[in-house]
């Protein structure tokens, strides 16, 4: 009870306790390790065993094509076979005498073949077979363009049970007929060749350098090792990637292939026997491991799980989580801090978001209270002096484009399409040409596509009035022009006048969002504020004077197609 009690107080001593139990067992690893170690030095033994024998191979075959290439030389050295291929009348056993003195190396595995142009004139090939090959055969082609070298062919067309053949030519007389030699090595005289060098379980492959066999050797019979490495070579992966067995690539020159297949050192069933004993000990320490993993996982594990199933409900919103775990010892002292953080920060986020609320919209209602009123008085004061003055018709028109304004002003909503916002815009500029007596003329360029936009309302009127106000104090042909563009999710709202054009540093104020180099201009204050407050600050109102004069108001806006909430 009292060791129970020392590790139930401590979370450290509980994990020691944990690790202690499971790492008294994992001796069980030292028979891996030891049957890993003792396959790879028999591994690596037996490819160096392969490694020999694959020398021992490839020199066999180097040496046959070597007194194959020095045959095609001493044809070229022999007066009598020139004479003949030069197409001069010579006895024809003289001729054959000649060919045999000079084959006498290789005829125990090639065919030596004279050829004139296309046709085979002399063959040391048994019964007298002669062929016929037309001068643009491929490999007589490649000799006629390199006259004096040897070149290599697979002759793949002659397949049989063995294989194909391995051709060599050399063009000997160019004149006054073209002249070659040509020497055929079977598949079956490579094999021939290489009897007791290769035993039953290993493969050979002599190919080209496109693995074109000319022969498949033993294990290697059947094709498939050759087209595993071919498919891995053109897949741009290992050649021997995926084969079980050791295969081993020599280059005997002039692209020629010499491949070694031998299997694995160790054979399935004996590495399975090693693994069997090694699983065997495993079970025995999994089965004692899980015993004391069932009663000490349980206990430490259970509080884990418990705190990181609460912690994901808080990530996604639910901040009534609590954690409840009847313990002394760190998980109990953590469940009790988890809950008294998620019981602060749920309602530190609650006031936070209550004033936050609060202060928009007493703030945004307190601006747009500060457009109206300002505006209303003006144009009261317009209405007034015109009915006095006039006693005309425009008093009505005054009348109703106020109507329009106070409709807009008093409006719940706080979004509106960007369409109504341009009319509440025409309906002030009517007001005001009545008031400065036509002074100035206002031009809407807004695509339809774009008036269907929601835009926060009273955001146009108070850039139009500044303008009107100040750009155009003193002058008789005011002109403001409002466009709208999409750049990408932006909507940016043009509003550029002929006026007198904006100072430096309400410009700069703009720029910097200085409350208090704006005070005193009512519109641009309170638009950009407004605007900022339900976008942020990526957005609002800039300012610019063009070099052509005038000014260029700029609100840049998020592209809405319904209204927020």
């Amino acid at each position: 009870m009292k060791l129970k009690g020392f590790i139930g107080r401590s979370f450290k001593r509980q994990l020691f306790w944990i690790f202690a139990s499971v790492t008294s067992f994992m001796i069980v690893l030292v028979g891996t390790l030891t049957i890993r170690g003792f396959q790879e030095r028999i591994k690596i033994a037996h490819e160096e065993m392969d490694r020999e024998q694959e020398k021992v191979l490839t020199a066999q075959i180097a040496d046959m094509l070597r007194k194959s290439e020095k045959t095609l030389a001493f044809i070229q050295r022999n007066d009598t076979i020139m004479l003949a291929l030069s197409g001069q009348e010579i006895n024809s056993q003289t001729v054959y005498t000649a060919l045999y003195e000079t084959t006498s190396q290789i005829r125990d595995y090639a065919t030596v073949e004279l050829f004139l142009k296309g046709d085979c004139i002399f063959s040391t090939a048994q019964g007298g077979e002669h062929r016929h090959l037309p001068e643009d055969y491929s490999i007589l082609r490649e000799a006629s363009e390199h006259p004096g070298v040897v070149v290599y062919a697979v002759d793949s067309a002659r397949k049989t049970k063995y294989g194909t053949e391995l051709l060599m030519a050399m063009k000997v007389v160019e004149k006054p007929e073209n002249g070659y030699a040509l020497i055929r090595i079977s598949g079956e005289d490579v094999e021939n060749s290489l009897k007791g060098l290769i035993n039953a379980r290993d493969g050979f492959v002599f190919a080209n350098s496109r693995f074109r066999p000319v022969c498949e050797i033993g294990a290697a019979g059947d094709g498939k090792d050759l087209e595993l490495i071919r498919s891995n070579l053109f897949s741009g992966k290992k050649y021997n990637e995926n084969s079980a067995n050791n295969i081993y690539i020599s280059e005997v020159g002039n692209g020629l292939l010499c491949i070694y297949i031998t299997p694995p050192a160790f054979e399935p069933a004996a590495v399975q026997t090693g693994y069997r004993i090694v699983g065997a000990m495993v079970v025995v320490g999994v089965i004692i491991c899980l015993v004391i993993a069932s009663v000490i996982s349980g206990y430490v594990t259970k509080p884990l799980n418990t705190l990181s199933g609460a912690m994901r409900h808080f990530r996604k919103g639910d901040f009534d989580t609590k954690v409840e775990i009847a313990r002394d010892d760190e998980f109990g002292q953590l469940a009790s801090g988890f809950n008294k953080m998620t019981a602060q920060l749920k309602d530190t986020i609650n006031e936070r978001v209550e004033a936050q609320k609060r202060l928009n919209t007493a703030r945004i209602e307190m601006m747009q209270a500060q457009l109206n009123p300002h505006f209303l008085y003006n144009t009261l004061d317009t209405i007034k002096w015109v009915a006095k003055a006039n006693q005309v018709p425009e008093v009505a028109t005054l009348s109703t484009s106020l109507a329009v304004l106070l409709r807009t002003g008093i409006s719940a909503d706080q979004f509106i399409c960007l369409k109504d916002e341009l009319e509440t815009v025409r309906n002030y500029c009517e007001i005001q040409k009545i008031r400065f007596d036509e002074s100035f003329d206002a031009d809407i360029r807004v695509s339809r596509e774009l008036e269907n936009l929601y835009v926060p309302k009273l955001i146009l009127q108070p850039m139009v009035e500044n303008s009107i106000i100040h750009g155009f104090e003193g002058m008789s042909h005011g002109h403001i022009c409002i466009d709208a563009m999409r750049e990408e999710e932006k909507l940016k709202i043009t509003i550029s006048d002929n006026g007198r054009g904006i100072s430096d540093e309400m410009i700069k104020a703009l720029e910097n969002d200085d409350p208090e180099a704006l005070k005193g201009h009512l519109g641009f204050a309170n638009v950009n504020t407004i605007i900022r407050i339900y976008f942020g600050k990526e957005y609002g109102v800039s300012a610019e004077r063009p070099e052509t004069g005038g000014t260029v108001i700029t609100i840049s806006l998020p592209v809405l197609h319904t209204a927020p909430k």
